[in-house]
């Protein structure tokens, strides 16, 4: 039963991840993932600038913004941790809070999630082996 329970987080995890590389930048809602910010997080952790309390040991969201990529903020949000308040968000809610957070400053270099094209102008991708 473990070991079914730990492969569906598994592919709940990839899931959300092929589905937040794949989520166009415009369709984020970085005022609602601001919303969902303060309605489910605030109490841990500062998640806005002029916030000026919170527990010592959560990070800040800008210190978050400035050590992950969007993929690993979505990974650990669907996966749920027991440190933290049982919140059932959609994928679109992850992907307006993964948006707000990684507002509030720069961070890791995001990884390209589209190969690159071949073509007559771009030369092919030399094939491993």
């Amino acid at each position: 039963m473990v070991r079914i329970q730990h492969a569906a987080r598994v592919a709940l995890v990839v899931a959300a991840t092929a589905f937040s590389a794949s989520t166009p930048a415009a369709a984020i809602d970085v005022p609602h993932g601001k919303i969902i910010a303060q309605r489910w997080c605030a109490e841990c952790h500062l998640v806005s600038p002029d916030q000026t309390r919170a527990k010592a040991d959560a990070p800040s969201f800008a210190d978050v913004a400035s050590r992950k990529t969007s993929r690993e903020i979505s990974a650990f949000l669907t996966d749920p941790h027991p440190r933290m308040p049982d919140m059932t968000l959609s994928r679109d809610e992850i992907a307006d809070l993964v948006g707000y957070i990684k507002s509030l400053g720069p961070g890791p270099e995001e990884p390209v999630t589209t190969p690159p094209k071949s073509g007559p102008d771009v030369p092919a991708m030399p094939k491993s082996g």
